[in-house]
């Protein structure tokens, strides 16, 4: 290494001894790559900057001695200063060499070519054109023996596989099995390869090296596209588990093979050109060009597929996704061309200054990639053979077309598999890039661990939404009718209430859930150092506070608690309360609604509620009035509704909801102008108004085949005087006036007490 690249390092190499964070190399990188199109600009040489550095050093340790003690800002300050002067003898450094490596260009395939002419053999001509011919005459072999295998391997284990599989787990097992054949055929081309290569002798030692490094990226390349080919599958559509289109699946397939292969080829040549003796100028000149042209590769193959991409990680499903979520999706390629750029200029600044690594970190995405998704693959397997799925249940309705599906078990395991593969996979980048935060004492330590915590209470979160959901879904039994529907009227019949358990069970969920989120705060703030013991406190007296200073809600949580111990009232059971009625339609901590029969929503507090009257439990005896003439006979009126009850037992659509038959009471109550003869019978709750209807229609149609007419309201008016006179007339039509009035203001009585109103 030249004189110049030791000098220019060494300031870098004192601030990583003195600081030893990685991360700061990363950003000094970065720093100086945005200096590199100053690279032109006059300056001081890194030479003088570290003299005059060392020297001003020298100076201040002198001093030291006789200057007051610095404070914590001070030393603060210092450090900065210090780091100032680190970065600019690290941009004079990159300059230089950004300067020497273009100086060199032109020489440079003279100098390659001396370098090749260095490694023959004495005496012997120019090896190179040979050595490529016995690697490519070795790989082509090699590549036959991979075909032969894959054949083979295919028609033994895939053809076992069904042909159009139905299940998941089925694609991902082919996918899997089929990226095996791949890699393991790969294997078998470098094996057969090597052996090939041997059969030559007399070659020269970096002959021998130019081929292993041929072999070597025919292996790579061979084994990613093999893999490539799998996971996409774009000539087996009914195989393939991403969400492409067939014309979408070769293109993309395609493309990366292109990109890989174009990566591998570029690593190898930087491995051949490592052990030629050239300048490090001229090595870090060719390195960079070739990993910016793949770079442009890779930005232009993420454009183009930029699309397909999308749809695939965010495949429809009828729901349309959030704002945020679809704005990620659909502009992901521009965070990977920011990665890209980014990795790019580090790797560049690192070859200019000399420092080892990140020769990853533009190719090492592609790779994480797909080892993600096999492991994600392989988990995901696991579970779908080791978890049976449980019956689709659906939010408030039991149709697909009607409700959102309720996730079960193997979900929550698939997504937390996702989860667990995705921050594998950023944490392996993250190492590259020198950030290490896994068992580390440090910020990033706790970071990591305060994620750890979250990501348990996801689980614990979603297990207990996931139970108590599917609960209250096998326990509803859909409880409104439709739309419109006048519960007294007997238009429908009254929907059943739902299960004590799944009335309970939503107030459950609230508490279990807000209890599962508070303690995962709690602990995260413990992991970052927080004390939470004077939270705790403070919600204690937070809560004393409430108590005494909200009496009437106290008084409404703790009514409701015993209103739902005692099992008054369920959600979708038909209650009255004195002023409101209707059915239950949810239940919070302190309040319940009513929607009524004719539509409106009522919300009441429990500590309002002095009674209940519950429509809906164990039976209901409905009673209904007959007015009938005062001559009516009522023995015959009797045997008519006893043959009216058994006809209703008999029927086929309502003799099973009686529990009592239809019966007369005989006569309840004689006005002046009617009798009024009351009958009854017992039914299920919720059924008594369809069978009030249809009682009363048989019951009119009984009577009217009997000749039994209903009797008219009667209103008798006495009017004094003489006939004939006019006083006589004005008293007789005052007093029909107001026999009018009565008689409609007793409809008026009657029709309201129907109604409820």
């Amino acid at each position: 290494m030249s004189d110049r690249r030791n000098a220019g390092t060494c300031a870098p190499e004192r601030a990583g001894a003195r600081r030893g964070r990685p991360l700061l190399q990363a950003a000094l990188g970065l720093v100086v790559a945005f200096g590199l199109a100053c690279a032109v600009a006059p300056g001081v040489s890194a030479q003088e900057a570290g003299a005059a550095h060392a020297t001003g050093g020298h100076a201040a340790a002198a001093a030291a001695p006789a200057a007051p003690a610095e404070t914590t800002g001070q030393a603060l300050v210092t450090e900065v200063a210090a780091e100032e002067i680190d970065i600019q003898l690290a941009l004079e450094a990159a300059r230089d060499q950004l300067r020497e490596a273009i100086a060199s260009a032109p020489e440079l395939p003279d100098e390659i070519g001396e370098a090749v002419e260095k490694e023959a053999p004495p005496g012997a001509g120019n090896w190179l054109p040979s050595a490529l011919a016995v690697g490519v005459v070795a790989i082509l072999i090699g590549l036959i023996a991979d075909w032969l295998f894959q054949k083979w391997a295919r028609r033994r284990w895939l053809s076992k596989l069904p042909a159009v599989p139905e299940h998941l787990h089925e694609r991902i097992g082919w996918l899997l099995i089929c990226t095996a054949i791949g890699v393991c055929g790969a294997l078998v081309l470098g094996i057969v390869a090597v052996v090939a290569k041997e059969i030559a002798h007399g070659m020269a030692p970096y002959a021998h090296r130019t081929v292993m490094i041929m072999i070597a990226a025919a292996v790579l390349a061979r084994a990613f596209t093999a893999i490539v080919k799998c996971v996409i599958a774009p000539h087996m559509p009914h195989q393939r588990v991403l969400n492409f289109d067939d014309g979408e699946a070769r293109r993309l397939t395609r493309d990366v093979n292109v990109v890989v292969t174009l990566a591998v080829v570029v690593l190898a040549l930087n491995t051949w050109l490592a052990g030629l003796a050239i300048s490090d100028a001229a090595r870090d000149l060719i390195a960079i060009v070739l990993s910016g042209l793949g770079v442009l590769l890779i930005i232009g193959v993420c454009v183009v597929n930029r699309r397909a991409i999308a749809e695939a990680i965010l495949p429809p499903t009828g729901r349309p996704a959030p704002i945020w979520k679809r704005w990620l999706v659909y502009n992901w390629h521009l965070f990977v061309i920011v990665y890209l750029l980014a990795a790019w200029l580090v790797r560049s600044v690192r070859l200019l200054l000399g420092h080892p690594g990140a020769e990853a970190l533009v190719v090492a995405p592609l790779p994480i990639l797909i080892i993600c998704l096999g492991l994600y693959g392989i988990a995901v397997l696991v579970i779908e053979r080791s978890m049976k799925r449980l019956p689709e249940l659906y939010a408030g309705h039991s149709r697909a077309d009607e409700g959102k599906r309720i996730a079960d078990y193997r979900d929550l395991l698939e997504r937390g598999a996702a989860l667990v593969v995705i921050f594998g996979g950023i944490a392996v980048l993250l190492h590259l890039w020198g950030v290490d935060f896994i068992g580390q004492p440090d910020v990033g330590g706790r970071i990591f661990d305060v994620l750890v915590v979250v990501f348990l209470g996801w689980l614990a979160y979603d297990a207990v939404k996931i139970w108590i959901d599917r609960k209250i879904a096998e326990e509803d039994s859909s409880p409104h009718g439709p739309d419109g529907a006048d519960v007294d009227s007997g238009d429908v019949p009254m929907a059943a209430g739902k299960s004590r358990l799944a009335t309970i069970l939503p107030l459950l969920r609230f508490f279990l859930l807000a209890s599962i989120v508070v303690m995962v705060a709690m602990m995260a703030l413990s992991q970052i150092g927080v004390d939470i013991t004077p939270l705790f406190a403070g919600a204690g007296v937070i809560g004393l506070a409430i108590g005494f200073g909200s009496r009437q809600l106290v008084e409404d949580v703790i009514s409701g608690a015993f209103y739902l111990v005692d099992d008054a009232f369920r959600v979708g059971e038909y209650i009255d309360i004195g002023k409101i009625k209707g059915t239950v339609e949810k239940i919070s901590i302190r309040s319940f609604q009513l929607r009524h029969q004719n539509g409106p929503l009522n919300t009441i507090r429990f500590g309002e509620v002095a009674s209940i009257t519950n429509f809906s439990r164990d039976w209901a005896i409905m009673k209904l009035p007959l007015r009938l003439p005062l001559d009516t006979d009522s023995e015959k009126v009797r045997k008519i509704i006893k043959k009216v009850g058994e006809e209703l037992l008999a029927d086929e659509t309502y003799g099973s909801m009686f529990l009592d038959p239809l019966k007369s009471q005989g006569v309840y109550e004689m006005d002046d102008s009617a009798m009024i003869i009351r009958v009854k019978f017992r039914t299920k709750p919720n059924d008594q108004f369809v069978l009030r209807r249809v009682v009363y229609h048989r019951i009119q149609a009984a009577f009217q085949k009997a000749g039994i007419k209903f009797a008219n309201r009667v209103v008798t008016v006495r009017v004094e005087g003489e006939p004939g006179t006019p006083e006589y007339a004005a008293a007789r039509t005052q007093a029909i006036q107001a026999g009018a009035v009565d008689a409609i203001a007793l409809t008026d009585e009657a029709a309201a007490k129907k109604a409820g109103g």
